[in-house]
């Protein structure tokens, strides 16, 4: 029986030493895990804000007219007295998770690419309008087919004229007799040669070549035709006689263009003009090759707007300029009419403040920034903008080198940050914060309203 009893007093003892083990143990781990809800309890709470205007406050928890709740704002993450109005803090966390990027403001210098379409036109100083001289009949056409390539010299038709003939004998004639004075005194021979060099004076006038002058002088005998030859190489673009044709002194008979070296016309806006000057180097390429392109420089930019010829009222419609370019054309690849892109790359500023286009913010009457500074304070400042580059603005004045703006604005005007209302509240009419009074205060007063 004794032993009994005693086995139940050991069986109570040990209870009870393993009760007091796991109470003493749990009271080592617990405060551990309260930690962290204890250091966040110890957080104070200024105020709150309304989560879709900043600017709006209120001592306690309350909704907005939308149902949203308001955001309580900490200690550490109020803005402090020397932050510019509408300066925004915004946690680590948070600017991971909407995506920030900021850049460092530089000095930068700016180009501008200005793309355009050119057309290809010919050389003017490369058109030939080949006319009859003298009257005639067209008897044998070398050339009979439009856009025929033809060469310097080469012959165009033959040529029948009663008048030629007559010429020719009258060189004839003037060639025979100063044979005849060659040992008469120097005035008579002076006489002779001078008529010698008015018949052969005549000849080339009608077109007629020294070839075949001297071919009359040496066979002294009268060609019944004539040979109108081309003046340089390049296409017959038009041919206006056939064969047997009768023409009279004056009519066009072929037009021929050398397109060795063609002009390139191009469009250029009227914003686009002060970026523009003569020597500037440009890549033209056509569409049905774009990894073939042709360097040119601006040789020419015309003194009014509309066509390649002034007229007065084509300009008041047409808000372009032209610009002229000249091309290599040896290998005729280039065709006359064809369109190629241009494109001209203009230096606009030489060190100057740049800011990257995306970090710009335009209402359209003011440009605004948002200054990262760094330490989760983002801040909206108007800037002055000048000549836009490629991705990049001038600033003329509101930021400084060396500071960072943001990039990627749009995700933070989105974000639960609400940069978007502190840019609105930058400008508004009264600056400062509204102060919600708390609902206990609002509803005695709206009470007494009432009575």
């Amino acid at each position: 029986m004794n032993n009994k009893f005693i086995g139940i007093l050991l069986l109570l003892a040990g209870l009870a030493a393993g009760g007091s083990a796991v109470y003493l143990y749990s009271k080592t781990t617990e405060p551990k895990k309260e930690a962290p809800a204890e250091a966040k309890a110890e957080k104070k709470i200024l105020y709150y804000r309304n989560p879709m205007n900043p600017e709006v406050t209120s001592p306690s928890p309350m909704k907005d007219p939308m149902g949203m709740d308001y955001v309580p704002v900490y200690e550490d993450e109020a803005p402090s007295k020397d932050e510019a109005p509408g300066a925004v803090r915004i946690t680590t966390e948070k600017i991971q998770q909407i995506g920030v990027r900021s850049e460092e403001v530089r000095h930068r210098s700016l180009k501008r690419v200005i793309r355009t379409v050119g057309r290809v036109e010919p050389v003017e100083n490369k058109i030939f309008v080949i006319n009859a001289k003298v009257s005639g009949w067209v008897e044998k056409l070398h050339v009979s087919k439009t856009d025929q390539m033809v060469a310097t010299g080469e012959r165009l038709l033959e040529l029948y004229s009663p008048d030629l003939i007559s010429a020719q004998e009258e060189y004839l004639l003037a060639l025979k007799s100063l044979e005849r004075m060659k040992d008469s005194p120097p005035e008579v021979r002076s006489g002779a040669e001078s008529l010698l060099n008015a018949a052969r004076q005549r000849l080339k006038y009608w077109d007629i070549s020294d070839d075949q002058i001297k071919k009359v002088a040496s066979t002294g005998a009268v060609t019944r035709t004539m040979t109108i030859r081309a003046p340089s190489n390049g296409s017959v673009t038009e041919k206006m006689v056939v064969e047997g044709q009768k023409i009279e002194a004056g009519e066009p008979l072929f037009k021929i263009i050398d397109h060795s070296v063609v002009w390139v016309y191009g469009e250029i806006y009227e914003y686009e003009m002060p970026y523009i000057k003569i020597g500037q180097s440009a890549a033209l390429t056509p569409s049905y090759s774009p990894s073939e392109a042709y360097e040119g420089k601006i040789e020419h930019v015309y003194s009014h707007l509309g066509s390649i010829r002034y007229v007065p009222e084509e300009g008041t419609e047409v808000r372009t300029a032209k610009v002229r370019f000249v091309l290599p054309n040896t290998d005729h690849k280039l065709k006359l009419g064809m369109y190629l892109n241009v494109e001209i790359s203009a230096r606009v500023a030489k060190e100057a403040i740049a800011v990257p286009d995306s970090a710009v913010i335009d209402s359209g009457t003011r440009q605004v920034v948002i200054i990262d500074r760094r330490d989760g304070t983002f801040e909206p400042r108007a800037i002055e903008t000048g000549v836009k580059g490629e991705e990049y603005y001038e600033v003329k004045s509101g930021v400084k080198e060396g500071e960072w703006v943001v990039t990627s604005a749009n995700f933070l005007i989105d974000s639960e940050s609400n940069l978007k209302a502190a840019i609105t509240g930058l400008g508004a009419h009264e600056h400062g914060a509204k102060v919600i009074e708390d609902k206990k205060e609002a509803e005695p007063a709206a009470s007494h309203k009432g009575h």
